[in-house]
């Protein structure tokens, strides 16, 4: 076996990160536009149950048109700018833990566009992560 030098395990190890820490990008982004959308949609009051059903109870709609709208969507929010910030990271192969966290959340239903992008990207990020050689590769991480 041929033993590699610190500086090329670093630069294969950013080889095997640099395209799951853009997929964890373009999940933050797209849960980010999709969180704006409903936080506008909720202040505004353009709901989304008026548009698929027609006899739909004015409670019901109150509910998802108000305040619960607008909370869920500025909880997709930030959820989606810590996986946008840990994608970031990731790429620079910078805080292993805090990627491995932004992973898990991009697969969360409710909270990313899980099952269109997120939940085969987190699954890559993780698969990749884990990976001794890659751990190794953050600072203060060990290869296991």
């Amino acid at each position: 076996m041929i033993e590699r030098s610190e500086e090329e395990q670093r630069v294969e190890a950013l080889r095997q990160v640099s395209g799951p820490s853009v997929g964890l990008l373009v999940t933050g982004i797209l849960g980010a536009i999709g969180g704006i959308a409903g936080f506008i949609a909720g202040i505004i009051g353009w709901g989304w149950s008026s548009r698929w059903w027609r006899d739909v109870p004015d409670w019901y709609e109150q509910f998802w048109e108000g305040s619960f709208s607008i909370g869920t969507s500025f909880i997709g929010i930030l959820v989606s700018a810590f996986v946008i910030y840990a994608a970031l990271k990731m790429k620079d192969l910078e805080q292993w833990g805090i990627c491995v966290a932004a992973s898990i959340l991009a697969m969360v239903p409710c909270v990313s566009p899980c099952c269109i992008v997120g939940l085969p990207v987190g699954i890559w990020c993780l698969v990749i992560l884990t990976r001794p050689e890659v751990k190794a590769a953050f600072p203060g991480m060990t290869a296991v």
